[in-house]
């Protein structure tokens, strides 16, 4: 295959090791990272040097790594400069004409609070408190959430009867979405999230989003950041505010339409192809070069480093 510029997708596929070799012929090529290297727990689930190794073996070409996130970007710099880094980012996109709200957020006397997302108990905080406390009860308001691993919470102690719950994608995402006033979004400490796509939803559908403060690399100033506990503090100072509430929402929407619309793939492409690649220096490791090169050989021991190893264990 020849091409000016070849996009590999989803690097842990590399790592594993394709099935057959593929040789590309371009200019320029770019791996865009959708994994995190590192899991919630902080074990490597894959080595983004080995893979670029691997990625050359099977298609003769050293890619220029390109993060989803800023939280993905930061867990690459642990790896540099063995590994190459894009100039930027390479987020997910959306169709963003078929997201727009039709109601305003904190325009009613009801709050509605609320989240979506697939029904895994990953997806939620650890504890029963924290749960309660990442959706809390307060005056004139609701919790409505589509998506719950319902069996498992109530294992757990969750008292989940003021809440209503409706079964993933029971309804169009943006019409559930649209109901909400406060998007909320705190999971388990063992899990994590390289771009976190029902984040961008709920901001493209004008809800103000209350974030787990692991996303903030990846949403900046585009999101309100505490830890469960502090959630029901945080609306009540945004309830407070109704109007400030609403221009927050609506620039988060304008930034993330203008980052991750379909129409940003062409300007993104030009600067992403013309610019030199950064060298990985000067930005906030994830992990140290000695922890990283301690992770790297706990996975070397458990068995997940080598393809050989892996198709023994599978």
């Amino acid at each position: 295959c020849e091409a000016k510029t070849a996009f590999l997708h989803h690097p842990m596929t590399f790592f594993y090791g394709l099935d057959r070799p593929i040789k590309l012929r371009v200019e320029r090529s770019f791996l865009v990272a959708h994994h995190l290297p590192f899991r919630g727990d902080g074990s490597l689930q894959y080595d983004p040097v080995a893979t670029s190794s691997r990625v050359a073996r099977s298609t003769g070409v050293k890619p220029h790594w390109a993060p989803v996130s800023g939280i993905c970007r930061q867990q690459l710099q642990s790896f540099a400069p063995l590994v190459r880094l894009a100039s930027q980012d390479w987020p997910n996109v959306f169709d963003v004409t078929s997201w727009v709200p039709k109601r305003e957020a904190f325009s009613q006397s009801e709050l509605t609070i609320g989240r979506h997302g697939r029904a895994d108990v990953l997806k939620w905080p650890e504890t029963v408190a924290d749960i309660a406390a990442s959706l809390p009860a307060l005056p004139d308001s609701k919790v409505r959430v589509m998506g719950v691993p319902v069996a498992e919470l109530t294992t757990l102690g969750v008292d989940t009867s003021q809440w209503d719950i409706l079964p993933f994608d029971a309804e169009p995402v943006d019409a559930f979405l649209d109901q909400l006033d406060v998007f909320i979004y705190h999971f388990h400490p063992a899990s994590s999230e390289s771009f976190g796509r029902t984040v961008a939803e709920a901001m493209l559908m004008g809800a103000v989003c209350i974030l787990d403060p692991r996303l903030k690399p990846t949403f900046g100033d585009l999101a309100h950041y505490c830890p469960p506990s502090e959630t029901a503090e945080v609306i009540t100072r945004l309830r407070a505010d109704p109007v400030a509430a609403r221009a927050f929402a609506e620039k988060a929407r304008t930034s993330i339409a203008s980052s991750c619309g379909m129409m940003s793939i062409g300007p993104r492409l030009e600067k992403i192809i013309a610019d030199e690649p950064m060298p990985g220096q000067d930005k906030t490791r994830f992990a140290s070069p000695l922890s990283t090169l301690r992770k790297t050989v706990g996975m070397v021991r458990r068995g997940e480093y080598f393809p050989s190893q892996l198709a023994k264990r599978h």
